[in-house]
């Protein structure tokens, strides 16, 4: 029986996933997972539907139903959703081995479950899929019930979500739609053409393309998609992506673009109409010393510097553009436009005309960053109009903040495509600059250059007086400002002290402080890391009454108390203050390094914490040689022997190990009652026990 979903019933369904998965896995890791189950569970229930639709045309023939004819995608007896969901044991190896034969029956679809571990029990229970499965099963995902685009709509929902949640790791994966939008509004795709993105993510910019069309009422079947992206999770969600927005022409490779290009025709790149490219910003480590030599003579402005390769990515997007038609918009940072260590390339890149359009976005339009970037558009063939010519266009203030989210509206991207359209000046807002004039400025792009940054609600004048005027001005505006400073200091002595609030100080900036003392004792520890500073910190705020001043939240997770949102939140503050780098590169422990300003924390750390240093340095000193399942273990025990506390109870040593091992993760079932008894009764020994918080 057919019943029609709404978006909201299905943005709670889809995000109803993802909320049983809290407290088993980081946030970042939710999208291996959800994406393929519902990609999985739409096509088993398309596949039901063609089967119904076979059968009744037919009057009843089942051999004619089971046809391959009658079906989009083949799904195997075995690979069926109803299956593996009437499975009781193993069901992460059920699941791996359906999601294997449909990969396998079905060439087009290899790679698009990507590769998460179904049957690490460890990480996910069959208790845990279980329940993701019957969660799934709630609804028929038929096309009947959810067209494709409702469905597509309600993907993307997903994937902004998991870009929410995810932190750091949110912009490999995901740009901002309002900009997407954007960029495609000022290349206008056409029927018929190839769109191309060399770093697709999860395939939104080669959607938008999509939408452009649909939305204008034109032919939008006809359009070929390309996108190639290195991380192979990213490019099954951008395979993913497509087919449950209808897309079957597309071809996503999962490679890395600039050592190696997949989309070649011989001996040359691959050229498209259009291409959309948000590329990862200022990678240090690709190969420059093979793109020096450049087999596909991608380096016609020169080879980049190893820190920088937005040079690299720019320049094998403009050899992938057609001679003629050829067009591109790419998201840089503002660096590309001035940097000296580019400037020779950047020369010859103005001198080839083929940059059109250099436009400076406002800030926060990024994940964890508050940075302003830029789109650059590039045409291979510029108008007769636009020739020698390059337009700039200061949008910095075309932005709107809301809910904690930035975003372009309708009104900001129709200024801003009208502007790029007329190609002429507009008073504080955009200006048309020669080749000549930019040679002049030493080919420096950067936009206030060409267009003043207002000051005061007007642009920035250029000086018209002479010295002379200019001296006698500013010594009586000198005048002016002496008076009118003493009057203030007049004024602020008479107010009456107490009546200043002094300035809040947020939590978030509270914690960093203190994760940054134990961090600069402990990073050159070989058992130290980024779960190891957690079980520390949750220690400091329980064991020393600090939960008000630093206002955290913990799951009650396999590894103990755990908290992703606030240690992105640390890991933030401590590239921001530049106090420490942190690595992710092993996949497995975050390591920390010190930065420029390593030690500037500590004016900070003894305005806060001045009157608890020798209580936090005594738990420092605890934990220096643990290892990190050591402090698990104590952060653990103590979490729940707080629980009890508050709800009025003192427990046994015997209650307390039953609670861990029955009503906390079953991983706790791997370390043995006899280590959990010993951890308390160190606990006691080290006067740690929740019974000795101080005050």
């Amino acid at each position: 029986m057919n019943k029609r979903i709404t978006q909201q019933k299905l943005e709670n369904y889809l995000w109803g996933a993802a909320v049983l998965l809290r407290g088993f896995i980081d946030a970042g890791d939710y999208k291996q997972f959800i994406f393929p189950l519902l990609f999985w569970k739409r096509i088993c229930d398309i596949y039901d539907e063609e089967y119904q639709t076979a059968l009744s045309e037919s009057k009843g023939d089942v051999e004619f139903a089971e046809f391959a004819e009658n079906h989009r995608f083949q799904i195997p007896k075995r690979a069926r959703w109803e299956v593996v969901r009437n499975k009781s044991s193993n069901i992460g190896n059920a699941i791996q081995i359906a999601l294997r034969a449909i990969e396998k029956e079905n060439p087009p679809l290899f790679g698009v479950f990507g590769d998460a571990p179904w049957t690490n029990k460890d990480r996910l229970s069959d208790e845990t899929l279980k329940n993701l499965i019957e969660h799934f099963s709630k609804y028929t995902l038929s096309i009947a019930n959810l067209p494709e685009d409702e469905l597509g709509n309600g993907y993307e929902y997903l994937i902004k979500k998991f870009a929410d949640d995810s932190g750091h790791t949110a912009a490999e994966f995901y740009t901002n739609r309002t900009v997407v939008h954007l960029m495609t509004e000022m290349l206008e795709p056409a029927q018929g053409e190839s769109v191309y993105d060399p770093t697709c993510g999860s395939g939104g910019m080669l959607l938008s393309c999509i939408a452009y069309l649909k939305q204008k009422k034109k032919e939008y079947r006809s359009v070929g998609l390309y996108g190639q992206e290195r991380n192979l999770m990213t490019s099954a969600i951008a395979k993913m992506n497509l087919y449950l927005h209808g897309i079957e022409d597309f071809d996503i490779v999962r490679d890395d673009t600039l050592s190696n290009p997949a989309f070649v025709q011989g001996d040359k790149l691959q050229q498209f109409d259009m291409c959309l490219a948000n590329p990862p910003y200022s990678i240090k480590q690709w190969n420059r010393k093979l793109f020096s030599k450049d087999p596909w003579g991608r380096n016609i402005y020169g080879t980049p510097p190893q820190g920088r390769a937005d040079y690299a990515f720019w320049q094998h997007i403009i050899k992938s553009l057609k001679p003629i038609k050829g067009r591109c918009a790419i998201l840089f940072p503002h660096g590309v436009l001035f940097r000296n260590e580019e400037q020779t390339m950047r020369e010859k890149l103005i001198q080839s005309d083929v940059v059109e359009c250099v436009l400076g976005l406002g800030p926060n339009l990024f994940y964890n960053s508050p940075m302003e970037a830029c789109i650059v558009i590039c045409r291979i063939q510029k108008k007769r109009g636009r020739k020698n010519r390059i337009l700039f266009i200061n949008a910095v203030d075309e932005v709107t903040r809301s809910q904690a989210q930035s975003f372009l509206e309708d009104d900001h991207i129709e200024k801003i495509v009208k502007t790029y359209k007329d190609y002429k000046d507009v008073e504080d807002f955009a200006k048309v600059a020669s080749i000549n004039e930019i040679k002049a400025n030493n080919c420096n792009l950067s936009i206030p250059l060409y267009v003043k940054p207002k000051i005061n609600g007007s642009a920035q004048a250029q000086p018209s007086t002479n010295l002379k005027q200019v001296v006698a001005d500013w010594q009586r505006s000198s005048k002016q400002l002496q008076k009118s400073m003493n009057e203030l200091f007049v004024m602020l002595e008479s107010v009456d002290k107490s009546s200043v609030k002094p300035k809040r100080v947020q939590p978030a900036f509270v914690r960093a402080v203190l994760a940054a003392e134990i961090t600069s004792q402990l990073y050159n520890e070989p058992t130290f890391g980024s779960v190891k500073q957690e079980k520390l910190l949750f220690l400091c705020e329980k064991h020393l009454g600090l939960e008000e001043k630093l206002q955290r939240h913990y799951y009650r997770q396999a590894a103990g108390p755990y908290d992703p949102k606030t240690r992105r939140s640390i890991e933030t503050n401590f590239e921001k203050q530049k106090w420490f780098s942190v690595d992710r590169s092993d996949g497995k422990k975050v390591s920390y390094s010190p930065l420029g300003n390593f030690g500037h924390h500590k004016k900070y750390y003894e305005r806060y914490f001045g009157e608890l240093h020798s209580d936090i340095q005594k738990l420092i000193d605890l934990f220096r040689k643990a290892r990190t399942e050591q402090c698990e273990i104590v952060a653990t025990l103590y979490a729940a022997w707080k629980d009890f506390l508050d709800t009025g109870q003192n427990p046994t040593d015997d209650q307390l190990v039953d609670e861990v091992l029955n009503n906390w993760h079953e991983e706790k079932k791997k370390i043995t009652p006899d280590r959990w008894h010993k951890a308390i009764a160190w606990m006691r020994e080290k006067e740690l026990a929740p019974t000795k918080v101080l005050k």
